[in-house]
C-alpha cells in the first residue's frame, strides 16, 4: 500500500519478475497506488474505510482518529494474513502509508520477507521530517508516533527475514530493530531509461526531481543555481508526482529571489520524464538521506551527468569522479560541481555510468537475489 513514485515502481518491477518463476498473488488494502497492466498476476484488494483523511468535524480529533486507523489497518492486515495463510507458501511483505512494516506480519504463519524501503522516517529522522510545521501540532501527534513506533518494531522482529535497499539502510535496520538484513537494490529498465539518439541535444537547464517536500532537496537545489553567475545559469525544472500543502509556492518565491527561472511540473509520464533527462544538462539529486534513490540511475542510463549528496543511498550507486559527483550537500561544493559540469563535458564519466546501470543496474539483478532468498525460504 504505497503512494506514487519510486517505491510503487519497485513493487512493480519485482511482482512482474517474480511472476516468471512463482504464482504471484497481489493483496493490497484499499487507498494506495494501483499497480496497472500487470499481466499474469491476480489481486485482492481489501476494503479499508478508514484510510481517508479526516475532514470537517473529523479535524480536531485528528490525532486520535490517526490511532484508530491504524488499529483498523492491523486489523485488515489480519483478514489479508489469513488469505495469504491458505493460499501461499512465501510471503514478500512490502513498506506501507499507514505505518511502514504491516502488521500482517504480525499474523503470518508461513515465512515471511519483509523489504524495507524504510523506516518510520519522521519518527527516527524528525530533525529533517516532520509531518506539520506547527510546534503545537507535532505535539497533539506524540501518541500517534509512539504507537506507530510500537506497532512497526513488533511487525519487523516477526518478520522471517528482512532484505532492504542499500548499505545506508541496512546499518539503520540494525541500529533502530537489532536485526540482520540482506541489501537488494533494484534496477531499472535500461530498455526504456536510455540516451537519445542525437546525444547533442541537450539543452542549458538542471533536473530536480521528487515530491515537493522540504527534505527532497529542491530548496538546495535552487541555491546552488543562484551561486552560478547569472550568464552561465541553467533554468531549473523541478518533476513532482505531490505536494506538501504550500510547498510550490514558498520554493517559487526562493527562485524569484535568487533569480532563477524555474517551472515545476507534476504528474507527467515516463516517457516524458525520461525526455527530460535525455535533453538536462545535469541532474542534481539533493534529497536528505534518501533511503536508495532510483533518479540518479534513471539519469544515468540516458548518460545524463548526476550530482548529489553523498548520504543514504546515494553513494551505493554513484563512485565520486567516476560514475557521478558526490558532494557534502553546501551549496558551495555544489555550485562548483556544477560550474565544473557546465564547463567541461566529460564523455568518460558519462559512458563509465550508462554501463555501470546496464551492467549491474539492470531489472534482472535484483529480481534474481529476491528470487533466490524467496525461493530459500
Amino acid at each position: 500500500m504505497l503512494p506514487s513514485g519510486g517505491g510503487i515502481r519497485v513493487v512493480k518491477q519485482f511482482t512482474e519478475g517474480l511472476a516468471e518463476r512463482f504464482h504471484v498473488h497481489l493483496n493490497r488494502p484499499d487507498g494506495g497506488s494501483r499497480l496497472k497492466n500487470l499481466k499474469n498476476i491476480s489481486e485482492t484488494v481489501y476494503p479499508y474505510p478508514l484510510w481517508r483523511k479526516p475532514s470537517g468535524i473529523l479535524r480536531p480529533v485528528a490525532p486520535v482518529f490517526l490511532i484508530a486507523r491504524l488499529i483498523s489497518f492491523k486489523s485488515v492486515c489480519g483478514t489479508i494474513a489469513k488469505s495469504i495463510n491458505s493460499n501461499a507458501d512465501v510471503a514478500l511483505v512490502h513498506n506501507s502509508m499507514p505505518i511502514a512494516a504491516p502488521p500482517v506480519l504480525d499474523y503470518l504463519k508461513i515465512p515471511a520477507l519483509y523489504y524495507c524501503f524504510e523506516h518510520p522516517r519522521h519518527i527516527y529522522e524528525s530533525d529533517i521530517i516532520k509531518r506539520t510545521g506547527s510546534f503545537v501540532s507535532e505535539l497533539a501527534l506524540k501518541p500517534l508516533c509512539a504507537v506507530e513506533k510500537r506497532m512497526d518494531r513488533v511487525s519487523v522482529r516477526n518478520a522471517t527475514a528482512v532484505a532492504t535497499f542499500s548499505r545506508y539502510m541496512k546499518q539503520n535496520i540494525k541500529q533502530y530493530y537489532h536485526r540482520d538484513s540482506t541489501v537488494i537494490r533494484p534496477g531499472i529498465d535500461t530498455n526504456f531509461f536510455c540516451p537519445a539518439e542525437n546525444t547533442d541535444s541537450r539543452e542549458n537547464f538542471v533536473l530536480s526531481v521528487g515530491a515537493l517536500w522540504p527534505y527532497k532537496g529542491h530548496e538546495t537545489v535552487i541555491r546552488i543555481l543562484g551561486s552560478i553567475p547569472p550568464t552561465e545559469r541553467p533554468s531549473l525544472r523541478i518533476i513532482a508526482d505531490r505536494e506538501y500543502p504550500g510547498y510550490s509556492a514558498q520554493l517559487s518565491g526562493l527562485a524569484d529571489r535568487l533569480s532563477v527561472e524555474m517551472r515545476i511540473e507534476k504528474s507527467i509520464t515516463n516517457t516524458e520524464l525520461r525526455t527530460l533527462y535525455q535533453n538536462a544538462t545535469a541532474v542534481l539529486c539533493c534529497q536528505r538521506r534518501e533511503p536508495y534513490g532510483l533518479v540518479p540511475l534513471e539519469a544515468m542510463a540516458c548518460r545524463t551527468p548526476v550530482i548529489a549528496i553523498s548520504e543514504g543511498g546515494f553513494p551505493d550507486n554513484i563512485i565520486h569522479g567516476e560514475t557521478g559527483f558526490l558532494f557534502d550537500g553546501t551549496v558551495q561544493s555544489g555550485a562548483e560541481l556544477l560550474a565544473r559540469v557546465l564547463h567541461i563535458r566529460n564523455s568518460d564519466m558519462e559512458e563509465n555510468a550508462y554501463a555501470f546501470v546496464t551492467g549491474k543496474r539492470n531489472l534482472k539483478s535484483g529480481i534474481q537475489e529476491l528470487t533466490t532468498i524467496l525461493e530459500e525460504l
